[in-house]
């Protein structure tokens, strides 16, 4: 009896130690906030690829933002909160730190030294204990303002009949959700899908075209990265912009042709190329992502979440639910260098940015998309970034504001 009670007894010790493991590995797995003490910001390379280069001009684009803000605006950097004028205060510095950084004979050792002391410095972690970056860029498509025989798809506006619901209007434990549909009758209805818009023509005389395009394959793509520009017939630019999206879940293409694209080669380039060369596959393709992006006009841009004009390898997006927006950031990983279209190395990228956008596809902690700017070179750096990085977040300590 005494045996078998002990053999009971040690599969329950055996059980516990496995269930604790368990939730040790768990709790390492989960998304957060580590704060970096003294030793460890000292200790990293705070060095700028682009010596700074744009970065004071992106700069100016947050305090634009921070200015039109209500001071009762809260920035949260774990229990840490900051108003609008506070997130101001802690930008200036930053700006007048690299200014003088920039005329010292060590600049990096000097910014290292001064972040120390008068900043306190997050590290966004993921689920894998780093960092995970992607790219984004402003594609530039040929199109009219009226439809012809090459240009026939239209770039829709966002439609006069969407509209947006916060449940939690009628439900309380709903507060901020929302859902996005029409009325319909005397019902309140989801809105069209992708392929009701694109392939039943569903919002012909509902929606207003802001321009006509070539092809889907293009259009699509514009639609992911949320930003682009137009080049007319007459050599015209018209810059469109994210206005709204349909309310449908955003779902990645990548992994419908998971078997048809290796995983080491999935690019956007890569997704492109199986697009065009498989024409008859395009509209199931497509159609995997309900989402569908409606567009504005815009004088300056591109425009990111916060409503400023985005900065070439300085504006990131992170998750807007966790992330203060607008907020300093430093950014390392590496980017594709390329020779006869092929890639031929990955190099470091190290650079102070912001974070003035966000992405349907940004969740979580430690998930950065990274803005290349505009055109082909832009969309060759952004295509194959699936890239394992770190990324901070910097803010200055209150007594120095």
């Amino acid at each position: 009896m005494k045996k078998k009670f002990l053999n009971i007894f040690n599969l329950l010790i055996l059980f516990l130690i496995i269930f604790l493991n368990s939730c040790s590995w768990r709790v390492s797995k989960v998304n957060y906030l580590k704060q970096l003490n003294n030793y460890e910001v000292l200790n990293c390379f705070w060095g700028d690829d682009l010596f700074f280069m744009d970065l004071p001009d992106a700069i100016n684009q947050s305090l634009r933002y921070y200015r039109r803000l209500p001071d009762s605006r809260k920035f949260k950097y774990g229990d840490i909160s900051y108003t609008a004028a506070q997130m101001e205060s802690s930008m200036l510095l930053f700006l007048s730190l690299i200014e003088k950084a920039q005329e010292n004979e060590r600049p990096f050792s000097f910014l290292s030294k001064n972040l120390a002391e008068k900043f306190l410095v997050f590290e966004s972690i993921n689920s894998s204990g780093n960092a995970f970056y992607t790219g984004y860029y402003e594609p530039i498509l040929e199109g009219s303002l009226t439809p012809d025989e090459d240009y026939n798809i239209p770039l829709y506006s966002r439609p006069d009949d969407m509209v947006k619901i916060n449940v939690g209007d009628f439900i309380e434990k709903y507060k901020n959700v929302w859902i996005t549909g029409r009325v319909k009758g005397k019902r309140f209805v989801p809105y069209d899908s992708r392929k009701d818009i694109v392939y039943k023509n569903s919002l012909n005389n509902r929606a207003e075209p802001v321009a006509y395009v070539k092809n889907h394959i293009e259009l699509f793509f514009l639609q992911i990265q949320g930003s682009g520009l137009i080049k007319l017939k007459d050599g015209e630019i018209l810059r469109v912009n994210y206005s709204a999206q349909n309310g449908k879940p955003y779902k990645a293409i990548g992994r419908l042709l998971r078997d048809k694209i290796p995983k080491e080669e999935m690019s956007l380039q890569s997704l492109k190329s199986y697009l065009y060369e498989n024409p008859d596959q395009i509209k199931k393709i497509l159609c995997y992502n309900p989402s569908y992006t409606f567009f504005r006009t815009l004088k300056e841009g591109p425009l990111g979440y916060i409503e400023v004009p985005l900065t070439k390898k300085r504006s990131i997006a992170m998750d807007r639910k966790l992330i203060p927006r607008g907020g300093l950031a430093f950014v390392q990983s590496t980017f594709p260098v390329y020779d006869n279209d092929g890639i031929i190395n990955w190099e470091p990228l190290r650079l102070f940015t912001l974070v003035q956008d966000t992405g349907g596809s940004i969740k979580g902690h430690g998930r950065v998309d990274f803005f290349w700017g505009s055109g082909k070179e832009a969309e060759l750096l952004a295509g194959p970034m699936k890239q394992e990085g770190r990324v901070f977040l910097i803010v200055a300590k209150k007594e120095f504001l």
